[in-house]
């Protein structure tokens, strides 16, 4: 009686895994299975690797739009925007340091692997974030700027527009004057240098 309980645990913890090895393929098909797993496991690799690179490209061409983008519109206070928003990108593209970040329980213990590039990918993502606070609060101080100088402009015209037609026409005068003789200086030393 005790044998055949013996035999009946063996056979509910085995009960998933085949006892008898499977003769049902010949060595030459097995040999052909896996010489079709290895081709298919090459063609996914190399779908992958293409599509990996098909993304990179575009994320790169996206940052570098944003960033020429940014530089266009906003001068030399989108540089640093347009480099932090190329950091983000970068950090976007480059976001495989996720999965190959592991914990795993071995003996006891616990085993990380890809913490370097988790570190890396943190570090890179803290740097971006600064730079886009700096970036955007020199943006926001250039558009106020702006806008006061703008605002000032625009009363010196009114001030200027209110003035009778002969002080105008005097303003415009010596303004006229003063704009040929800086021209005329300009021309003469350029002229002058080639000598």
């Amino acid at each position: 009686m005790l044998p055949e309980l013996s035999d009946l645990e063996e056979k509910s913890y085995q009960e998933n895994y085949p006892v008898e090895t499977d003769n049902a393929f010949t060595p030459d098909e097995i040999e052909a299975l896996t010489e079709f797993k290895a081709n298919q496991l090459k063609k996914i690799s190399k779908n992958n690797s293409v599509r990996k690179g098909l993304e990179v490209s575009f994320w790169g061409i996206l940052s570098y739009s944003i960033a020429r983008f940014l530089v266009l519109t906003s001068g030399t206070s989108g540089v640093g925007l347009a480099v932090a928003a190329a950091f983000f990108i970068n950090n976007i593209a480059n976001r495989n340091c996720l999965d190959s970040f592991k914990i795993e329980r071995k003996e006891g213990q616990f085993e990380i692997t890809g913490m370097g590039q988790l570190l890396k990918f943190a570090l890179s993502t803290l740097v971006t974030a600064i730079v886009i606070w700096n970036a955007t609060g020199d943006l926001l101080h250039m558009m106020n700027t702006s806008e006061s100088n703008f605002k000032a402009l625009e009363q010196k015209v009114e001030e200027f527009n209110r003035l009778p037609s002969e002080n105008q026409n005097k303003i415009l005068i010596i303004g006229g004057i003063i704009i040929i003789a800086g021209l005329w200086v300009i021309v003469d030393s350029v002229s002058t240098r080639r000598k």
